[in-house]
């Protein structure tokens, strides 16, 4: 039995579809970045670095998505989400998933939280819209390079399109819109239609376009 701490919207829904993609019982417990909880006591206890998801395990919690995800895909999935140790079909997805973890979500920090990277107004202004235009550029030529069903390229979704599908409802606040563009539209589609995706994102109350 699993324990997931996430905060709707945030990058824990990964962890929260894959969870439920994988069919193991888990509990999941709210800990929302809107109100602060991840600053409270109680959960700083659970995780000092203050960040979501948390996944406690029997043998403890376990922090940061990317090993979250290996974490549970190793101990329970069948290679189709994410193939064996050793493989290039593995290294394949990783290295999707580390591009999307270490370039394209620090990227919408840069957007949503300028006051990290700058003290000044007009520093901040200049780190957002610096931001803005690098993500909105990704999002223009994954479009323009997503022909076929899944981000990963093949016939059916590997972990890294769980997490892009993630990246992609974030791309709702930018001009474009990544959900308006064409082929990442169809893309976002075709993942809701999965149960795994429906009864996580129904938990959080939101969808993959809102």
């Amino acid at each position: 039995m699993y324990t997931l701490y996430y905060s709707p919207g945030s990058v824990s829904i990964v962890t929260h579809m894959i969870l439920e993609e994988l069919g193991v019982p888990f509990e999941a417990v709210k800990v929302s970045l809107d109100t602060k909880a991840h600053h409270e006591p109680a959960y700083l206890k659970i995780n000092p670095k203050a960040k979501v998801p948390s996944l406690g395990t029997p043998d403890g919690i376990l922090t940061e998505s990317v090993a979250i995800l290996e974490f549970l895909l190793d101990r329970h999935g069948d290679g189709t989400l994410l193939a064996k140790p050793g493989t290039m079909e593995r290294a394949r997805t990783m290295e999707r998933v580390a591009y999307l973890a270490t370039e394209v979500h620090p990227l919408m920090n840069r957007y949503f939280h300028p006051d990290d990277f700058a003290a000044g107004e007009s520093e901040q202004k200049a780190v957002n819209e610096h931001g803005q235009r690098k993500i909105v550029a990704f999002f223009e030529r994954e479009d323009a390079k997503l022909t076929g069903a899944y981000w990963s390229g093949g016939s059916a979704p590997t972990l890294a399109d769980f997490y892009f599908a993630a990246v992609v409802r974030w791309g709702r606040w930018f001009k474009p819109k990544a959900t308006e563009m064409p082929n990442l539209r169809a893309f976002q589609e075709r993942m809701a239609t999965r149960p795994s995706v429906q009864r996580a994102t129904a938990r959080e109350g939101n969808t993959l376009f809102s």
